[in-house]
């Protein structure tokens, strides 16, 4: 299938079953993971309401002192990623997302450890299916740190449903 129309099927299932979801047990594999123990900065994004909710590996890692960074959509190809803290302002994007307005811009290769979002993965080869702009693909092409993505029965495929394309970049971990 092409990458549209999965996006299009995943989409209308995750409005209607992921809300029902409880998530601790992705959350308590992430925070028991190596990556995490042993990052101490982490970036991530601020959830949709169509993604499994992030706030709760944002307050950990405030509780655990990790900086963290958040991106920001700078162009129609880039994003950097900002230090957040309690100074950081929030704002909704064009794209729904909540982004840091302000704050200081850091080095996406000092990020231990990147939560990569994501429609659906292919939890076999680490194959990821974004939102469509190509954005984590350009980071994660040049990012060495670990990557991690959390995925439910939604999100979770054996074997990749739609299209992978040669720009497309894999997620190094895939918990579930």
């Amino acid at each position: 299938m092409n990458k549209k129309d999965v996006r299009t099927q995943i989409i209308e299932k995750v409005k209607t079953t992921r809300k029902q979801e409880n998530y601790e047990h992705l959350y308590v594999k992430l925070f028991n993971s190596i990556e995490w123990q042993k990052a101490e900065s982490i970036g991530i994004t601020a959830s949709t309401e169509i993604e499994i909710n992030t706030n709760p590996i944002i307050q950990k890692a405030k509780l655990e002192g990790k900086t963290i960074f958040m991106p920001k959509v700078i162009s129609s190809t880039e994003m950097e990623f900002k230090i957040i803290d309690q100074m950081t302002n929030m704002k909704k994007s064009k794209f729904g997302i909540m982004e840091p307005e302000n704050g200081r811009v850091g080095n996406v290769n000092d990020i231990d450890l990147l939560i990569i979002p994501g429609l659906a993965f292919d939890v076999t080869t680490g194959d990821r299916l974004g939102f469509g702009g190509g954005y984590y693909d350009r980071v994660l092409k040049e990012y060495p740190g670990n990557t991690i993505a959390l995925s439910d029965s939604i999100s979770k495929f054996e074997k990749s449903i739609w299209e992978v394309d040669d720009f497309d970049q894999k997620v190094k971990r895939i918990i579930f």
